[in-house]
């Protein structure tokens, strides 16, 4: 019998990945299913090939009861039922580290963005303004500034390595403190933020942590200090970053994710000092292509009984 490989979740899928996966099988997409044909196509999924915004929850388990793997085209699957998957046995693999440069070089580049305000700039001089208006107004220099990174794991790390050729002084927050960092360790987020002078956000999403950039955050942030998001949306209390962006709590923001993506509220849009760009982090060919093969040799591995090369922690090997 055809092995059956169902697309979940609303994301672009390399053209390579998805011959691979036709490949292996009979390729569906959920999306562009009616509710009988979904319904049909789940009820003999083997596979499910999902991504970080994917959600696959309890009922959705129910509905594919021949499901042996979700493999994720990602490295975050803050949408799956991970506590389902274990307890089902069934596999759940993402795509760790192959992404890390890109993500690491996008949050340089955004906090640049925002601090020197280069779209502004640019409009600046497309605009005709220069030479024949006032000049632009200075901008702030990132160097010897404090670095607030919350979360601390190997994209938090990249950061931190590029960050120091800045001349940044880099401090963290996470879970509890890491051996072998000389980085100073900050036990609260607030802690962190009323520290620093950039709070970074490069933590993964989760029922607690939503929110957890909230107004308070802000304030003690500061009216000098800028946010960078690009870890997950949910972690960013929305109204109130715009609150203290339209307030000048803060100085500003440079977001790669929202909450309700791809709605952005307009409020964000149209700021001197805020860099917004559509949840591209690691959205370059080198990085995708990578991604696509690790995904690949995941699922060879588990249909050839061998042990999987990157697992969601805690969730079935082999």
């Amino acid at each position: 019998m055809a092995l059956t490989i169902l697309k979940v979740g609303r994301f672009d899928m390399l053209p390579y990945l998805e011959q691979e996966l036709k490949a292996r099988g009979d390729y569906y997409v959920d999306t562009k299913l009616t509710d009988t044909q979904r319904a049909q196509i789940r009820a003999k999924t083997d596979i499910v090939v999902a991504s970080g915004g994917s959600q696959f929850q309890a009922e959705d388990f129910d509905s594919a009861p021949n499901l042996k793997a979700i493999v994720c085209f990602s490295v975050g699957y803050d949408g799956i039922n991970v506590q389902e998957a274990i307890k089902r046995n069934i596999f759940v693999t993402h795509t760790p580290d192959v992404l890390n440069d890109d993500v690491a070089n996008t949050a340089l580049m955004l906090m640049l963005n925002c601090t020197r305000e280069f779209k502004a700039n640019q409009d600046y001089i497309e605009q005709g303004k220069w030479g024949k208006a006032a000049p632009y107004p200075l901008t702030t220099s990132i160097g010897h500034k404090k670095l607030g990174i919350a979360g601390f794991g190997r994209i938090g790390k990249e950061i931190a390595a590029r960050a120091a050729a800045f001349k940044m002084e880099i401090g963290y927050f996470g879970r509890h403190q890491q051996e072998g960092v000389a980085y100073p360790y900050f036990s609260s987020l607030k802690d962190l933020a009323t520290w620093a002078d950039v709070l970074m956000l490069a933590m993964p999403a989760s029922s607690e942590n939503k929110h957890c950039v909230n107004k308070e955050i802000l304030t003690a942030l500061g009216a000098e200090g800028y946010l960078v998001n690009i870890a997950r949306g949910s972690i960013v209390n929305t109204e109130d970053l715009i609150y203290c962006l339209q307030n000048k709590m803060i100085a500003g923001a440079a977001l790669d994710v929202y909450e309700n993506e791809p709605d952005v509220p307009s409020e964000l849009m149209g700021l001197p000092n805020v860099a917004l760009q559509p949840h591209i982090g690691s959205a370059t060919n080198e990085t995708r292509i990578a991604m696509a093969q690790l995904v690949i040799d995941n699922l060879d591995a588990i249909l050839q009984g061998q042990q999987v090369i990157t697992p969601v922690p805690g969730t079935r090997t082999k």
